[in-house]
């Protein structure tokens, strides 16, 4: 080898080493920068002696993308869950629901001892007050951590246009790379997707040049060549308990996310299903079912404790084939239960609602929370006589066999002919008067004292009642009718509606509604245990959603770990990198320092 070919060549050496050692600085530098993909330097034959390579597991990258989509979900459904838990309190205390209906309960209990004693009476109205302001701030809290929620979509919608913009720009600044792009432009490209698959579940295709198209699970595109869509969420907070969503625009009461741009019109992407999981689709979940659940589960505590004190069960009497039952005094909202088995010995089960309001029927079998039921309403302004052809036309639709007629004293009269059999027909019918209608009375009522039905007219009664249930203001106003309940009226002392109250909180069956998810079916609780099954699966939810948190943290933690170990700066491994590179260094320094010793004998010759 010659000199000036040796010259050449340790010349080069040293350039590339010191290139390599540039890397490695940088590498070092960026350490603690998650953000950062390990490089290093490879040498080749070409004119430039080397490029600049990322060290990236895009595989281990991808798994990481998917499952930061789900951590996203599980963290924003824990959060919700975790405001819940506080509003609910520790079990046992005093501020607790429970402890709210005990200190009602022993006050009733209390008052059955002297029922016209007015200290006693004033306790339990006080006491009384207690468990509907406990419901009412309850439901108000509930709706507050629902507006949070609202407001959150928001931001995170925001949060996602963010980084679809940036993505935007990254696109246009790597589709000038040449083939060639800055490993910098890449990790911030792949920052921004981090971001992005965080807040929606997404499909992400990178290109050769280091561009990224990316779409939602759905096929709906959210950046492509052409630049990124845009998405808009708008706000309906403060929301109430009557918010809810819905995918026509004229019937939806909260917001929704829409994806709009390049000449592809709006797409409400809720409606599509595009948010399955990711932080965007933990939030959604939260506001339109788990806080939508936990006030349904108010709801029916608080329509429970009302009609357990104010609704009358009635049985029909038996007549030849069937049944008549009295329908007087039937309100907006009562129900009546019919069961029968047809021709064939299957048996049925027929709900059928007082309903005066004519645009929300045909009501949906979802009404009730027993899968085996079946839904009709029925208005019953005109009596049995106005009410029978439409009631056996929606009968007929189940199944032929049965008869509706007008029975003895205007009665409704439900009957079957040849092999078939009306098994039972009863209703339960609403005290809307502190005398006058027997033991039953409206303790409890909606607002401007109106008595709660379970009315379906113009909008479900029961929605939000939780957060307008009061004590009658009737009865505070003459606290007497808790024991006197005739006209003219009986004796003060007497305990006997005292006795029946407490009977009916301890032995009234009440349903829970189809929204509320406590897993009872078509069973019946009494009021008791209607608010400890409903603290007990709110416990169960709070729990379950908090250990899912928890796992999937471990596998977005064990994927990170992964992902670190080969895109990750390791500093020993910088260290002994650096060691090599000062040897080859100094070898190169070395041969360049022998070279010039070399032509320096050579010029004094």
């Amino acid at each position: 080898m010659g000199l000036f070919s040796a010259l050449g060549t340790s010349t080069e050496g040293l350039r590339r080493t010191h290139n390599a050692l540039d890397l490695i600085s940088q590498n070092v530098a960026n350490a603690n920068n998650p953000s950062y993909v390990r490089r290093t330097y490879v040498s080749d034959a070409g004119p430039t002696g080397g490029a600049v390579r990322r060290e990236l597991e895009s595989y281990i990258q991808r798994q990481m993308w998917r499952e930061s989509s789900s951590s996203g979900y599980w963290a924003s459904q824990s959060d919700v869950t975790g405001q819940l838990d506080q509003l609910y309190g520790l079990p046992g205390s005093k501020s607790s629901l429970s402890a709210s209906y005990d200190s009602f309960y022993s006050a009733l209990q209390t008052l059955r001892s002297d029922p016209s004693s007015t200290t006693q009476q004033s306790v339990l109205l006080s006491n009384a007050k207690i468990l509907a302001s406990k419901i009412n701030a309850l439901s108000d809290n509930i709706q507050s951590i629902r507006s949070g929620v609202e407001e959150a979509i928001g931001a995170a919608t925001i949060e996602a246009n963010q980084a679809l913009s940036k993505l935007t720009d990254l696109n246009k600044r790597l589709g000038l790379s040449g083939g060639t792009p800055d490993p910098t432009l890449l990790d911030q490209r792949d920052e921004a997707l981090a971001s992005l698959s965080s807040l929606l579940d997404v499909n992400i295709t990178i290109a050769s040049d280091g561009t990224a198209t990316v779409s939602t699970t759905n096929g709906n595109t959210l950046l492509d060549a052409t630049g990124a869509r845009t998405l808009s969420f708008d706000s309906r907070a403060p929301l109430a308990a009557t918010s809810s969503y819905n995918a026509l625009s004229t019937k939806r009461s909260v917001g929704t996310i829409t994806l709009s741009g390049n000449g592809s019109g709006t797409i409400d992407l809720i409606a599509a299903g595009a948010f399955k999981t990711g932080r965007l689709g933990g939030l959604i979940d939260a506001r339109d079912r788990t806080l939508v659940a936990a006030q349904a589960q108010l709801d029916d505590i608080a329509a429970g404790l009302a009609s357990a004190l104010s609704d009358t069960d009635r049985s029909g009497t038996a007549v030849a084939g069937g049944f008549d039952l009295d329908v007087n005094g039937l309100q907006s909202g009562n129900r009546i239960k019919l069961t029968y088995r047809d021709s064939s010995g299957v048996d049925h089960k027929v709900t059928i609602v007082r309903v005066e309001d004519p645009s929300v029927l045909p009501l949906a079998d979802s009404l009730t929370s027993d899968p085996d039921d079946k839904v009709i309403g029925i208005s019953f302004a005109g009596g049995v006589a106005g009410a029978q052809a439409g009631l056996q036309s929606a009968l007929n639709a189940i199944g032929p066999g049965l008869t509706v007629a007008s029975g003895t004293g205007g009665a409704l009269r439900i009957t079957a002919s040849g092999s078939a059999s009306v098994t039972s027909l009863s209703a339960r019918v609403t005290a809307t008067g502190l005398t006058g209608a027997g033991t039953a009375l409206p303790f409890f009522v909606d607002e401007n004292g109106a008595p709660f039905t379970d009315s379906l007219d113009s909008s479900p009664q029961r929605v939000g009642f939780a957060n307008r249930i009061q004590v009658n203001p009737a009865l505070l106003a003459n606290s007497s009718n808790l024991s006197i309940y005739q006209s003219p009226a009986n004796s003060a002392a007497d305990p006997t509606r005292i006795n029946d109250l407490l009977n009916r909180l301890d032995r009234t069956g009440l349903e829970s509604s189809a929204n509320a998810n406590l897993g009872l079916g078509g069973t019946t609780i009494p009021i008791s245990q209607l608010i400890k099954q409903t603290l007990q699966t709110q416990a169960n939810d709070i729990q379950r959603v908090a250990s899912l948190n928890e796992t999937q943290k471990t596998v977005q933690a064990s994927l990170e770990r992964r992902f670190s170990s080969v895109s990750g700066v390791q500093l020993d491994q910088e260290l002994s990198d650096m060691t090599q590179l000062q040897n080859i260094y100094t070898a190169n320094a070395r041969v360049l320092s022998a070279v010039k010793d070399m032509f320096d004998v050579l010029m004094r010759m």
